[in-house]
């Protein structure tokens, strides 16, 4: 449950901070994608490209296979650990499957974002970089630097691209309403990552199933409380003040049943608000504040940490709680511990046996309550934080461009993210199954000295996620971020991309005056403390947040 920004459990999605790139193209190229080839390059027979051979007059002649494209990369790398490029295999692979050549050029990885702004105030510009969307690229694609790429993004010539960013995306990524590159996220993709958390056997004690609503979640509780005096229905926790631990995440389902989420901000028609001070907050607030006061919320809620909470769970003393993806697997394993040592039972090492991929014991997840209206809301990450922008100085965006097309169908993703099938995983009983002791930890290096560099050498992995992941995760973990991954209900922060000075200024003060208030109301203060507080956030910063998001968006999308 700990407030996780990206951080992923399983060891393939450490890599992504390595695979970090950008890519240069070399002038061998006469950028023309290798189509003078067979013109400068004669076969290897010694006869001329286009004259005929003596193997019959009727035969035509063969065709001389496109020249490589060579790529230079400039390529984050953790330069702690051994490695050496021409001894990868899975880069060899590559190379081979998209006729290129690629020549990284290593920079550490604390250092790629200052050695990638050295270079683009040189004429070393890389053809291909990838760049924070939020500061470097939009301030260097209006400065000309990338080229536009608007009119060459299509479903007939790059189907790929726009499967796996959509055209809704891809508005979200416009600078004065123009494409100057592919948004990028690194790892499974964006998106929600928590799951609504429950005791399977209380639950089941109480003859109840998994809740869907917020009406039967409710219920619930109340079932559970009536049951178990002393277990905590829902229980919260909080993190430091003006952070978004308690109003995103302790009560999502709650107030996600009525339509909002604190601190995201929505768009209609160009017009901005803020959840915090929509109505509908109001009442999902006054819900909440009964909730309280009938017993059905931790009275520390607001003041634990979450430790604090774990031992309540670990004792027994917690039904539900909003929980991170990938936390589930070692709560049911410490719920199953501390049974078995009331019981007895407990192995004499004191230890059990690792779970991860047995079914879950003794708790259960779910996704979004729906409220009266069935809809829900969930607050899901911004779709992408980098992109991968073709350089206005290269000499064949194009060829490069249909490069990054082509790496990403499904079978070449697959060797780029997981490496050659057979060496560095298989598919056993149709389940991708990674190999997890191919490299030597010390010299990285397989038995054969070859180094394999998976997730290392990706051309811009698409928005939907790496391919087969979840197959690639111990059960417990796959069912836990399929339930959060796959919540139909995500929403995005509509001033995701857009600039407003006033924002990075004024929204600390303006989430902890929130946190501050919505805590008061949710223990029992006047329900017009969120009155007071709407028209505060309004005039001390929030109007002005508000003008300068919407000419933003008139400014990014050309309207």
């Amino acid at each position: 449950m700990t407030k996780h920004k990206k951080q992923w459990s399983y060891g393939a999605l450490s890599a992504v901070l390595i695979g970090t790139l950008a890519v240069t193209g070399c002038g061998s190229n006469s950028g023309n994608g290798g189509a003078d080839s067979a013109k400068n390059n004669p076969p290897s027979n010694g006869n001329k490209a286009g004259t005929e051979t003596n193997t019959g007059a009727n035969t035509p002649p063969a065709e001389t296979p496109a020249q490589p494209y060579t790529f230079k990369w400039l390529k984050a790398q953790d330069i702690s650990l051994p490695y050496d490029a021409s001894k990868d295999v899975v880069k060899q692979a590559i190379e081979k499957k998209l006729n290129i050549k690629i020549v990284p050029e290593l920079v550490d990885v604390q250092q790629y974002k200052t050695k990638l702004n050295l270079k683009m105030s040189s004429s070393d510009i890389p053809d291909v970089a990838r760049i924070d969307f939020a500061d470097d690229f939009q301030k260097y694609a209006q400065q000309g630097a990338f080229v536009d790429i608007t009119d060459m993004i299509n479903e007939k010539d790059t189907p790929n691209i726009m499967r796996e960013v959509s055209p809704e995306v891809f508005e979200q990524a416009k600078v004065n309403g123009r494409i100057y590159g592919i948004p990028y996220q690194g790892g499974p993709g964006a998106g929600y990552r928590w799951d609504l958390v429950l005791r399977k056997d209380y639950m089941e004690e109480v003859g109840a199933s998994v809740p869907k609503t917020l009406d039967e979640y409710y219920n619930l509780l109340k079932q559970v409380k009536a049951a178990k005096p002393d277990v905590i229905p829902l229980g919260g926790y909080t993190a430091q003040i003006g952070e978004t631990k308690f109003a995103n995440n302790s009560f999502d389902n709650i107030f996600g049943a009525f339509g909002v989420t604190p601190g995201f901000f929505t768009e209609q028609d160009g017009k901005f608000s803020n959840y915090d001070i929509d109505p509908r907050m109001r009442e999902a607030l006054l819900f909440l504040q009964k909730m309280y006061a009938e017993g059905l919320i931790d009275k520390e809620f607001a003041t634990i940490k979450e430790e604090q909470l774990r031992a309540k769970l670990y004792s027994g003393k917690l039904f539900s709680w909003m929980g991170w993806w990938s936390t589930a697997n070692d709560y049911d394993t410490q719920i199953e511990t501390n049974e078995l040592i009331k019981s007895g039972k407990l192995a004499s090492d004191g230890k059990l046996p690792n779970q991860a991929e047995e079914p879950f014991k003794y708790l259960t997840l779910t996704g979004s309550l729906t409220g009266a209206d069935g809809k829900a809301v969930a607050p899901s990450g911004a779709p992408f934080n980098q992109m991968n922008a073709i350089s206005a100085k290269t000499q064949d965006p194009k060829k490069v461009l249909s490069i990054i097309e082509k790496s990403l169908s499904l079978e070449n993703q697959m060797l780029t993210v997981w490496g050659i099938e057979g060496e560095d995983y298989k598919i056993e009983n149709d389940k991708l199954v990674t190999a997890i002791d191919l490299v030597d930890p010390q010299t990285q290096q397989d038995k054969n000295g070859n180094f394999r560099g998976t997730q290392s050498y990706l051309f811009a992995p698409g928005l939907n996620g790496w391919p087969r992941y979840l197959e690639s995760l111990p059960k417990r973990f796959s069912e836990a971020l399929d339930v959060a991954i796959n919540n139909p209900n995500q929403i995005t922060d509509a001033s995701n991309y857009l600039e407003s000075p006033t924002k990075i200024a004024k929204m600390v003060e303006l989430n902890t005056m929130r946190d501050s208030v919505f805590t008061q109301i949710i223990m029992g203060g006047d329900i017009k403390k969120f009155d007071d507080f709407a028209e505060k956030w309004k005039n001390q910063g929030g109007n002005q947040i508000l003008q300068e998001l919407e000419e933003s968006f008139k400014k990014k999308t050309g309207k």
